[in-house]
């Protein structure tokens, strides 16, 4: 099996719910043994998912599946101009956005700028 049939596997088992929201996936050796397949097949899997975005994983710890983000709505005036970018480590930790998360960059006419976390939020051009 190669990773990217470990990775759609993985994706199934989260959609049925059998890996629920928040809740850690096997280990790394778990999943190799399970699905015998190596160490590094399980780890380009889960960076896929990770890409995807429906896993998080930590340095030292088992992969987790994401929970689905609550949206707010945020509206774009006129003369605002929005950019998507990833944030830098430090933007990462103050808006507590995971890794492979972009951030959206609001500038508002008036001079204002504000970052916000992609994922959270639902674009609403006004007027």
């Amino acid at each position: 099996m190669r990773y990217r049939g470990l990775a759609e596997l993985l994706r199934e088992r989260i959609a049925a719910g059998e890996y629920g929201e928040g809740r850690p996936l096997p280990s790394e050796a778990q999943l190799a043994q399970e699905f015998a397949v190596s160490l590094m097949t399980v780890r380009r899997a889960l960076a896929v998912l990770r890409e995807e975005g429906l896993v998080a994983t930590q340095r030292g710890r088992v992969a987790r599946v994401r929970a689905r983000p609550r949206r707010r709505a945020v509206g774009l005036g006129a003369g605002d101009t929005l950019v998507s970018r990833m944030p830098s480590a430090e933007e990462r930790a103050r808006l507590g956005i995971e890794r492979g998360v972009p951030l959206l960059e609001i500038r508002r006419a008036g001079g204002g700028v504000e970052l916000v976390n992609a994922e959270t939020v639902a674009v609403v051009v006004e007027g």
